[in-house]
C-alpha cells in the first residue's frame, strides 16, 4: 500500500473517530483498513478490466500500490 492509500485510511480513520461513541481502534483488527482499500481498489480496476481498459487497470493499481 503506498502513501495516497494510507492517507486515504487515516482520513476514513478520522471520520468514524468522529462518527461514532466507542473507541474505534479497540474494534477494528490491524490490517483490516489495508485490506479493505485493497479489495476496493482490485475490484475498480477490475471494472476497468472488464471494459478492455486494460492501461487503467494498470494505472489504478499502480496509482494505490496494489500488487497483483
Amino acid at each position: 500500500m503506498n502513501e495516497r492509500a494510507k492517507e486515504l485510511a487515516a482520513q476514513a480513520k478520522i471520520w468514524a473517530m468522529a462518527n461514532t461513541t466507542y473507541p474505534i481502534s479497540s474494534h477494528i483488527p490491524p490490517g483490516y483498513t489495508q485490506h479493505l482499500i485493497a479489495l476496493i481498489v482490485k475490484e475498480c480496476a477490475n471494472v476497468a478490466a472488464d471494459h478492455d481498459a486494460m492501461d487503467i487497470y494498470e494505472e489504478i493499481r499502480e496509482h494505490f500500490g496494489i500488487e497483483q
